[in-house]
C-alpha cells in the first residue's frame, strides 16, 4: 500500500476529479447567491455610502464581537460557532488545496510557528464549536424554549455543523497517526492528537489500507459536507451567513426611530407606501435575508405575546419567501408579465390584522442581533393601505377627521389649547416682544386631557420654581402629527408638521421641552426632515438637570415603593434609561422597583403607532398585560413620562380594581415634592395629582 504521501496515479486523479467537483458545487452556490442579490436590487433606493467609518466600526462590533448576539445568554453559543468557523477557514482552505496538490501546507508559507498556533487554534474551536451545537441541540429539542424555531432546517444544519466538526477530527487525526510526515507538531492539536491515539489504539500501521481510506474518506465528507453546506445556505435559515454582514454594514444610521419621508409634493408619485415587494428598499429586502429566524423580535413583541396576529419574526420571513418566488419568475425567468398575478404584499401576503397590530414600540428593533428595522417596513405597507386604498380601522377615520379640522385627536377646538394653564401667569409666545429661552410644547395629551392636564401644571410649576424662561403656544400650537404617521397617513402628518414649523420659525423657536415622548420623537428627530431644526428635550432629562445643578431641590416624600415604567420612545428609540430613574432616585424615601421586563426590554402600555386611537378585539390588552406586570412587584405607586402610558395604566388599574396603587408622573413628583412646600405624596390618596 502506498505512503500516505505517496498516492498511486489512480488516487491523484480521483482526488483531481473530486477537486473539480467541489470547485463546482462552489461555483453553484455562488450562482444561487448572485440571484438572490439580483432580487434585492430590485427594490428602491442607492446604496448607503456615507459614514463609512461608522459602518465599519458596527460591523466590527456587532460581526466580529458579536456584541448583540451575546446580549441574551444564548448568543455564547453562537460566539463559539461564529469564531469557530473563522478560525477553521484556513483547514478548510487547505484541504481543497490539497485535492490537487496533495502534499501542500500553509506551514511552508507562514512559516511553522505561526502555523502551529493557527492549527491550536482550530482544534481548540473545533471542539468547543462541537460542544456548543450539542448545547444547542439540547436546549431546542429537549428542553424547548418558547420563541425558538424547531424546523426540518434547523436539525439540518445542527447535523452539518457537527459533521463538519468529527469529520475534522477524524480526518487530522488519521493524519497524524498515520503519516509519516505530518507537516507540524502534534503536541499543537490535542484534540486531533486524542482521535489519532484511539486510532492507533486499534493497532494500525502506517501502511494500513482501512486506515488510509479512513483519513481520505472522513477528508472528502468533511469536504462534501463545506459544498453542502455552501448550497444549502441560499435555501435554509443560514442564509443570514450572506446577509447579515452587508445588512450590519448598510444598516439605518438616521437618528433611532425616525421613519423615512415621503415628499408628499411630488406630482410623479403613483402610488404610496409599499403595496408590492419591489416597492420596498433594497435595504428592507436585504433585511430579510439577514433574519437569523433567533425568535428575539417576538420574544419581546407586545402584540404577539397578547395573542395578537403580529408576528414581527414572520413578518420578515414571509416576505423573503414571497420575494425569491416573486423573483425567480419575474427576475430570473424573465416573465415581466407575470408579476401582476401575484398578491399584494400589504394586505395580502401581509395581513391587514398583523400591520394594524403593531405597537412601533420597538422591542423588535432594539433586540434584533443583525439590525432588521421591522418597524419601518410595517409602516410603509401601513401607507399604502391609509393613502392609496383607504383602508385602515374604522374608528382611525374620526381621528383623521379630527386632526384635520382641529389638529388634535379629540376634535377639541384649539381655543382651549391654554385653558390648563389658567391662573399660573403662563405668557403665550404671541404676548413676547422675542422668543424665551424654551418653548414649553404641552402636546395634545396634555392640553386637552383631564388627567394630563395636571402633569402639564406640574411641569410648569417647576419650571417657574427653577425661574426658567419659557412660554407656550396655547391656541397656535397643534398636533405634531405623530399619531397620524405611526398610522401611515403621511399626508396628514405632513400638513400637521409643516404648519408647526412655520409657526415655531416665525417665532424664532430654537430650544423646545415638552413632556410627551411622541412629541419630542417627532419634533426632534422628524421635523428635520421638513426643515424645522430644534433642540428638543423631553422633560425626564431636563428634570435631571435641573436637579443636579440644583435649580431645584425637592424634600423627602412618604416612604413608598415605586415601580418605574419605561416609556418607547424615551428608552428604546432615545437609548435614555437613566435619567427618569436618577429624577426617582433625587428624591428621598421612595423605593425603586423594577418590573422583570425593563429597559431595553420593557414592554409597551399598548398605545403607540397610533394604538391609542384603535379597538384591541384580539387576545389580552397590552395595557392589561403591562399593568399586571407592574401590579406583580406589589407597589405602592407606578410612576410614567408619558401621556399615553399614562392613560393606559390608568386603565389598566381600573380594570384590575387596583385604584389604591398611585399612578404619577415623574413631573408630579418632583412638583409634589419641591422644598418650596410641604411634600403631599401620600399613601392611598390623590394629593399628589391635586
Amino acid at each position: 500500500m502506498d505512503s500516505f504521501l505517496e498516492l498511486s496515479d489512480g488516487h491523484l486523479v480521483l482526488r483531481f476529479v473530486l477537486g473539480l467537483a467541489a470547485l463546482a458545487g462552489f461555483a453553484l452556490a455562488a450562482r444561487s447567491v448572485y440571484w438572490l442579490l439580483r432580487y434585492v436590487a430590485w427594490g428602491k433606493g442607492d446604496l448607503k455610502t456615507s459614514d463609512i467609518s461608522m459602518r465599519l466600526k458596527g460591523v466590527l462590533v456587532n460581526v466580529v464581537g458579536q456584541a448583540r448576539v451575546i446580549a441574551e445568554p444564548a448568543g455564547i453559543l453562537h460566539l463559539f460557532i461564529f469564531w469557530g468557523f473563522i478560525v477553521l477557514q484556513l483547514e478548510t482552505m487547505e484541504y481543497l488545496v490539497r485535492a490537487f496538490v496533495w502534499d501542500f501546507h500553509f506551514s511552508a508559507y507562514i512559516g511553522r510557528p505561526v502555523y502551529n498556533f493557527l492549527l491550536f487554534l482550530q482544534d481548540i474551536f473545533g471542539v468547543l464549536v462541537l460542544i456548543a451545537v450539542s448545547i444547542a441541540a439540547f436546549r431546542r429539542y429537549v428542553i424547548r424554549p418558547k420563541h425558538v424555531v424547531n424546523s426540518f432546517d434547523a436539525i439540518v444544519i445542527i447535523s452539518l455543523i457537527a459533521g463538519l466538526m468529527v469529520s475534522k477530527f477524524v480526518a487530522h487525526g488519521a493524519e497524524l497517526a498515520f503519516m509519516t510526515t505530518p507537516g507540524h507538531d502534534p503536541a499543537w492539536t490535542p484534540a486531533a492528537l486524542f482521535t489519532a491515539n484511539i486510532l492507533r489504539s486499534l493497532g494500525a500501521s502506517p501502511q494500513s489500507e482501512g486506515m488510509f481510506w479512513i483519513h481520505h474518506v472522513s477528508y472528502w465528507i468533511h469536504i462534501g459536507i463545506v459544498v453542502g453546506f455552501a448550497n444549502y445556505i441560499p435555501i435554509g435559515k443560514h442564509l443570514h451567513l450572506v446577509g447579515a454582514i452587508p445588512n450590519i454594514f448598510f444598516r439605518k444610521l438616521e437618528p433611532s426611530g425616525a421613519l423615512y419621508p415621503i415628499d408628499m409634493e411630488d406630482e410623479s408619485i403613483e402610488s404610496y407606501g409599499v403595496g408590492k415587494v419591489e416597492d420596498l428598499s433594497w435595504k428592507q429586502l436585504l433585511d430579510t435575508y439577514a433574519c437569523t429566524e433567533c425568535g428575539r423580535c417576538e420574544h419581546y413583541c407586545p402584540a404577539y405575546n397578547t395573542g395578537k396576529a403580529l408576528n414581527p419574526m414572520m413578518i420578515i420571513h414571509n416576505i423573503k419567501d414571497h420575494l425569491r418566488e416573486k423573483g425567480t419568475e419575474v427576475i430570473r425567468n424573465k416573465n415581466a408579465e407575470a408579476a401582476d398575478n401575484y398578491p399584494p404584499l400589504a394586505g395580502g401576503i401581509i395581513s391587514r390584522e398583523e400591520l394594524w397590530a403593531c405597537t412601533t414600540c420597538g422591542a423588535c428593533v432594539a433586540n434584533c442581533p443583525v439590525f432588521i428595522e421591522h418597524v419601518d417596513t410595517i409602516i410603509d405597507m401601513r401607507r399604502y393601505l391609509a393613502l392609496n386604498e383607504a383602508d385602515f380601522p374604522a374608528e382611525v377615520a374620526r381621528t383623521f377627521r379630527n386632526m384635520e379640522n382641529n389638529s388634535n385627536p379629540w376634535g377639541l377646538s384649539s381655543s382651549y389649547r391654554a385653558d390648563w394653564a389658567e391662573g399660573l401667569d403662563i405668557p403665550l409666545l404671541s404676548e413676547l416682544a422675542s422668543a424665551p429661552e424654551y418653548l414649553f410644547f404641552v402636546g395634545c395629551a396634555g392640553s386637552f386631557d383631564d388627567r394630563q392636564k395636571k402633569v402639564t401644571q406640574s411641569f410648569a410649576k417647576i419650571l417657574k420654581a427653577a425661574d426658567i424662561s419659557f412660554a407656550i403656544l396655547g391656541p397656535e400650537e397643534g398636533c405634531t402629527g405623530d399619531p397620524a404617521r405611526r398610522i401611515g397617513n403621511e399626508y396628514l402628518y405632513w400638513m400637521l408638521a409643516t404648519q408647526n414649523i412655520e409657526t415655531l420659525n416665525t417665532y424664532g423657536v430654537t430650544k423646545i421641552v415638552t413632556t410627551c415622548p411622541h412629541c419630542f420623537h417627532t419634533i426632534g428627530k422628524e421635523y428635520p426632515q421638513l426643515g424645522g431644526n430644534y433642540e428638543v428635550i423631553h422633560h425626564t432629562s431636563f428634570l435631571n438637570d435641573l436637579l443636579k445643578t440644583n435649580r431645584i431641590q425637592v424634600q423627602a416624600s412618604a416612604a413608598m415603593k415605586v415601580t418605574y415604567h419605561d416609556s418607547c420612545y424615551i428608552g428604546r428609540w432615545d437609548n435614555s434609561y437613566e435619567n427618569p430613574r436618577e429624577v426617582l432616585g433625587a428624591v428621598p424615601g421612595l423605593q425603586i422597583q423594577e418590573m422583570d421586563l425593563n429597559k431595553k426590554q420593557s414592554f409597551c402600555c399598548g398605545a403607540g403607532g397610533g394604538r391609542m386611537w384603535m379597538e384591541e378585539t384580539e387576545g389580552k390588552r397590552v395595557n392589561i398585560e403591562r399593568t399586571d406586570q407592574a401590579l406583580s412587584t406589589s407597589p405602592d405607586a407606578i410612576a410614567v413620562n408619558c401621556p399615553f402610558c399614562l392613560t393606559m395604566f390608568d386603565d389598566g388599574l381600573k380594570n384590575r380594581g387596583a385604584e389604591a396603587v398611585i399612578l404619577l408622573d415623574l413631573a408630579e413628583i418632583i412638583a409634589a415634592n419641591l422644598v418650596e412646600k410641604p411634600a403631599v405624596i401620600a399613601m392611598g390618596t390623590d394629593a399628589a395629582a391635586e
